[in-house]
């Protein structure tokens, strides 16, 4: 009875340490898949907020229609605040999420059918939606 306690003591000391470096892994993986994709720069709500102008992006959010799709994730498109969503478009980096809406992506056409939308319009908006699931 003692020889089993002690391996099955000495299993979950080993499990449970594996256990950490799984996690730490994958939250490395996870800063990884936020990075921007032409630097080396991680996306977080401050950097955002650095070079965008996330009050901006949000107003015209609102005021622009992009909200009637995202809101409702017409045809898949990723809701405010969908952390998996958003995340998973930002393996691509974060020029790729520019470009998605800039031009034609799936269902949703070129600046989201709104072509008053500047491109600095655009990047604010995209950074306003990231910013809410980054940190």
């Amino acid at each position: 009875m003692t020889y089993k306690f002690i391996r099955t003591a000495v299993f979950s000391v080993v499990f449970l340490s594996g256990l950490q470096n799984v996690q730490a892994e994958a939250t490395g993986k996870l800063a990884e898949k936020i990075q921007p994709a032409s630097n080396n720069i991680t996306l977080t709500k401050e950097v955002l907020e650095k070079k965008y102008n996330l009050i901006a992006g949000k107003k015209s959010y609102s005021s622009a229609g992009c909200a009637m799709c995202h809101d409702n994730a017409v045809m898949g498109a990723p809701r405010p605040g969908d952390t998996k969503s958003w995340i998973s478009r930002l393996n691509n980096g974060w020029d790729q999420i520019v470009k998605h809406s800039l031009t034609d992506y799936n269902g949703m056409p070129a600046k989201g059918g709104n072509n008053t939308l500047s491109e600095i319009d655009i990047e604010n908006i995209d950074a306003y939606l990231i910013s809410l699931v980054v940190s």
